[in-house]
């Protein structure tokens, strides 16, 4: 009975007993599979005793019924290793020894290592570990990329899954295609796309699932953007406006208090009366939470703009419960869409949205006023300097204050 194969292109098999130690008189039986230099053992669960293997033959001495087992054992086994080996070659690219043990005993308890399987699994151990309040930004940019690379695959793949060794640098430039063009992302979009897909395809480098780096040496660049935000006329006309309707009126207010805090939308939905401080010395309230999105620490001072819309909310605020949620709250993307409504009754041209308050608190309100850029940093909650000099604006009101005395002074000269 002879288990090997002698084309040396196609996986090739072997079995051989294993003893659990060296002075143990029984083994168990073991097939090993072989392909490009790789070998993969798996237990049959047959188990003899030592004496009775004839390496030879590859077979049981004496046990006519046990060798039927293992012959019908070895033929279930050959048969969904090549099964599976057939089914990755048949659409072309490199396939790894590894891929096709996982998908051909898959089933049985195994795990397959495939581009959808690891994603998926990513996500769920990145659910596991969200904090309830805290901010689900990161796993819903993750879960958008999955369903853009499904629906890829789907399209111009016409497959349902994609093992790693089929990945290769035509298969990202497509992808990134693909994201532009049809997925309708911006250049910026469709490459924090591909950095998401590119830590997912590395967790199979790192494992050796796939024999090659298809991203090896693939830059992901990324344009420079310029982030709109309000002038002070603009932002005054906003905060100005009569509004007959009640809806329009909060998303405004809304709006102003993110211009005057310089909090992110999910920052001014979760700010509750425990976020908000009283400092005696200087007869201050001041906003001290933690970025949802990141955990980095905000202190903000209470300027009047904003105190006045808490006071409008939330009258009793300051003798509120620490749990107390002092603003009103509706959905993210309603929010959004009636910032455009409120842009269009003031007569503004540009498009608001809620990164547009955050951006006019940077430039317009602080950095105009000769707010220092570190301090501003702090009242973002920016980790880095670097993330502060992103949303802060050079304005023509800033230079002419910052240059007033050398103007005067080279004019009287």
């Amino acid at each position: 009975m002879a288990y090997n194969q002698n084309n040396t292109n196609l996986p090739t098999f072997l079995v051989y007993p294993k003893r659990k130690s060296s002075g143990n008189p029984t083994a168990d039986l073991y097939i090993q599979f072989s392909y490009q230099l790789n070998k993969i053992n798996k237990c049959l669960g047959i188990k003899i005793e030592c004496k009775q293997w004839d390496h030879l033959t590859h077979s049981i001495i004496g046990q006519p019924m046990h060798n039927q087992l293992l012959y019908q054992k070895v033929e279930e086994y050959k048969q969904k290793l090549m099964g599976a080996y057939y089914m990755l070659v048949q659409n072309g690219g490199e396939v790894t020894l590894r891929e096709i043990v996982d998908m051909a005993f898959g089933k049985e308890g195994g795990k397959i290592y495939s581009l959808f399987s690891v994603f998926g699994d990513l996500i769920l151990k990145m659910e596991k570990m969200i904090q309830p309040g805290k901010s689900r930004a990161n796993l819903i940019k993750h879960r958008s990329c999955l369903n853009h690379l499904k629906n890829f695959v789907r399209l111009h793949h016409r497959s349902n899954e994609m093992p790693f060794s089929r990945i290769n640098r035509q298969f990202i430039d497509d992808f990134e295609s693909y994201l532009k063009f049809e997925g309708g992302n911006t250049h910026n979009s469709a490459n924090k796309m591909l950095q998401i897909f590119k830590k997912v395809y590395r967790i199979a480098v790192d494992n050796r699932w796939t024999a090659h780096n298809a991203f090896a040496g693939r830059r992901l660049t990324y344009k420079k953007v310029a982030k709109p935000f309000l002038s002070s006329v603009e932002l005054k006309t906003i905060k100005d406006h009569e509004f007959s309707c009640d809806r329009l009126s909060r998303v405004r207010d809304c709006f102003i208090f993110s211009c005057f805090t310089g909090l992110a939308y999910i920052d001014i939905s979760t700010l509750r009366r425990e976020h908000i401080e009283y400092n005696a010395a200087i007869d201050q309230y001041f906003i001290r939470k933690n970025r949802e999105k990141t955990g980095v620490e905000s202190i903000i001072p209470l300027f009047k703009p904003a105190k006045e819309i808490l006071d409008k909310y939330t009258p009793e605020w300051i003798k509120s419960t620490s749990e107390t949620t002092l603003l009103p709250v509706i959905s993210n993307q309603r929010y959004n869409a009636y910032l455009k409504q409120v842009a269009a009754f003031c007569g503004l041209q540009k498009l608001l949205s809620s990164h547009v308050g955050r951006h006019s608190f940077a430039s317009t309100v602080t950095l105009e006023n000769g707010v220092s850029i570190e301090s501003v940093s702090k009242m973002l909650g920016h980790s880095k300097l670097s993330q502060t000099q992103q949303y802060a604006k050079v304005t023509e009101m800033k230079i002419e204050k910052d240059t007033r005395k050398l103007f005067i002074m080279l004019n009287q000269s």
